[in-house]
C-alpha cells in the first residue's frame, strides 16, 4: 500500500491502519450469538438435594439472577442475641448446596433480597435489623465492601452483562429498605394472610428519594435492554399479597418509566410461589409509551400449589404455573428475539415466551 521509503507520516498511518483492521476482524468473534439468563426465587435451604438445581445447571446460564427469599430465616427466633447465629446458619446452608457451588464457579450470579432474606415477614423500612441484614446479605453474594452497593443506604446495584451493542443493564431493586408499611383490610374474609389494599397515601414509598433518583439515572443509560428485578410483582394487580399495586402512584411511576426507556424493558420477578407471564399494553394503560411484560418465577425449591383460580387480568397464558420452576431468558442477537422458559425439575419446558427485540434505537 505504501512504499518502503515513505514518509514517518505515512508509516504511522499506515499502522494505525493495520491497528483498526485488527480490530473489526477481532470484535465480531467478542459479540454472543446467544444470551442466557436464568432467573428463580424461594429457595427451601433445607432441600439442597432437589433435583431442579440438576435442571439449572444443565442448562449452563450464563448468568443466574437469585429474585430474592433466597433463604428462609427463623424469624420466631430472630432475637438480638441470635442474629448472627440466624443467619450465618441459614447462608452455610444454601453455601453448602453441591450445585450451588457448581453454579457459583461456572455462572455470574446476581442477587436481591426479599422479606425473607431480609429478616422480617413482609417487611419494610421499620425492620430494626435491615443494616445487619444487609451486611449479612453482601457477604454471602461477595458483594465488594468498598463498592457502592456496600456503602449507600439500601440494597440495590446496577450490574451490566456483554458488551457492544449487547449490553444488557440488569436493575437489582430494593423493595424492602425504604418501604412505607402497607395497607391492609383488618375486615377481608378472603386473603386473610395477605389483605393488601391500595394505598390513596401518595407519600406512601416502595424504593424511597434516593433509590428513584437513581433508578431514573440508570435508565437514561443506552443500552440493548434494560432487565428490572423486583422481589415481589409489578404488573399484577388483582391479588392481595405484597405487590407493587399496594402503592398504585408507585406503580404508576415505574410503569411510566420503564416504558419510556429508549431501548426494551422488561421485569423479572418472584415471591408468588408461582410463575406467570404478565403483560400491559399502550391501550390497556395510557400512561405507558409501549408494552411492558413481566416474567415471574417462584418458587425453585420451596413450597409450591398456590394460585389456583387466582385472577390475573394481565396474564399472557390462561393459566399459572404451580410447580417448582425457574426462568431461564434467552436472547438470540443473530436472529433478533427473545424468550422466556419457565422449566420444572426435571428440565421440561411448561410454557414459551418468545417476541422481537428492537434493538435498531439502541446505541451503548
Amino acid at each position: 500500500m505504501f512504499p518502503n521509503n515513505a514518509s514517518p507520516v505515512l508509516k504511522s498511518f499506515r499502522r494505525h491502519l493495520i491497528f483498526l483492521g485488527c480490530l473489526c476482524l477481532l470484535a465480531p468473534c467478542a459479540l454472543a450469538e446467544i444470551t442466557s439468563i436464568a432467573f428463580a426465587s424461594c429457595i427451601d435451604d433445607e432441600k439442597p438435594n432437589h433435583p431442579i438445581w440438576k435442571a439449572l445447571l444443565k442448562v449452563n446460564p450464563e448468568v443466574a439472577i437469585f429474585m430474592g427469599d433466597n433463604v428462609y430465616l427463623d424469624l420466631s427466633r430472630l432475637k438480638t442475641d441470635t442474629l448472627t447465629e440466624e443467619f450465618n446458619a441459614n447462608y452455610t446452608k444454601l453455601g453448602e448446596i453441591p450445585q450451588f457451588k457448581a453454579l457459583r464457579s461456572s455462572s455470574q450470579i446476581l442477587a436481591i433480597w426479599d422479606d425473607n432474606d431480609y429478616g422480617q415477614r413482609d417487611g419494610d423500612g421499620s425492620f430494626e435489623h435491615k443494616e445487619f441484614s444487609k451486611q449479612k446479605f453482601l457477604e454471602f453474594w461477595d458483594i465488594e465492601p468498598r463498592s457502592a452497593r456496600a456503602e449507600r443506604e439500601g440494597n440495590f446495584d446496577s450490574v451490566w452483562i456483554g458488551q457492544g451493542e449487547q449490553k444488557i443493564q440488569v436493575i437489582l431493586s430494593d423493595t424492602r429498605y425504604f418501604r412505607s408499611s402497607w395497607k391492609r383490610d383488618s375486615s377481608a374474609t378472603e386473603c386473610t394472610a395477605g389483605n393488601i389494599v391500595p394505598s390513596d397515601d401518595e407519600d406512601a414509598t416502595i424504593l424511597g428519594t434516593a433509590q428513584w433518583s437513581w433508578l431514573e439515572k440508570q435508565l437514561s443509560e443506552p443500552a440493548a435492554m434494560h432487565i428490572f428485578v423486583s422481589g415481589i410483582q409489578v404488573i399484577p394487580e388483582e391479588h392481595c399479597f405484597e405487590r407493587w399495586g399496594g402503592f398504585p402512584h408507585e406503580r404508576n411511576r415505574l410503569l411510566e418509566l420503564l416504558s419510556q426507556t429508549e431501548a426494551r424493558s422488561i421485569i423479572l420477578s418472584g415471591d408468588r410461589h408461582l410463575a406467570e407471564t404478565s403483560r400491559l399494553l399502550p391501550k390497556e394503560e395510557p400512561r405507558i409509551n409501549n408494552e411492558l411484560i413481566e416474567f415471574t418465577s417462584s418458587s425453585f425449591t420451596s413450597r409450591v400449589g398456590f394460585g389456583a383460580s387466582e385472577t390475573n387480568n394481565h396474564r399472557v397464558k390462561d393459566d399459572n404455573i404451580r410447580v417448582n420452576n425457574f426462568g431461564l431468558l434467552t436472547l438470540d442477537w443473530q436472529n433478533g428475539n427473545f424468550t422466556v422458559e419457565y422449566l420444572d425439575r426435571s428440565g421440561t419446558i411448561l410454557q414459551k415466551f418468545q417476541t422481537v427485540i428492537e434493538l435498531s434505537d439502541a446505541e451503548p
